[in-house]
């Protein structure tokens, strides 16, 4: 039963079209995580960590 799947995720993963999608929802998850992360708006920089020297 394991053979039989690693080798249907092995044509999967040999298919361009398959490929194509599973690289374009990854991109798309990096750039919601981006959005996400940085979306507020607010990009003032953190303070000087040797502000006290």
């Amino acid at each position: 039963m394991t053979k039989h799947w690693l080798t249907s995720i092995t044509a999967l993963c040999g298919n361009p079209w398959v490929t194509q999608i599973a690289l374009t929802l990854y991109y798309l998850g990096i750039i919601a995580g981006l959005i996400a992360i940085y979306g507020r708006g607010d990009f003032s920089t953190p303070p000087f960590v040797y502000q006290s020297f």
